[in-house]
């Protein structure tokens, strides 16, 4: 029963973590505003890499921390 927990919970985190940000979405990484969708550009934020964001005001993104 514990490792059917486990997996279930590993799972689930995959899932979240994968479709936290589709491709072109809020806080989707990006190189230029063409990947961002409509509405959204590509702005640099304070972790020094560029995310798509409205580009107006303050935007913040909840991005995990992979290295």
């Amino acid at each position: 029963m514990k490792s059917y927990r486990t997996r279930m919970a590993l799972l689930f985190t995959l899932a979240v973590t994968l479709g936290a940000c589709a491709s072109g979405d809020k806080c989707s990484q990006c190189t230029a505003d063409s990947d961002c969708q409509s509405g959204y550009v590509c702005a640099k934020f304070s972790d020094g890499k560029t995310y798509c964001g409205s580009g107006q005001g303050t935007s913040q993104c909840r991005v995990l921390g992979y290295k």
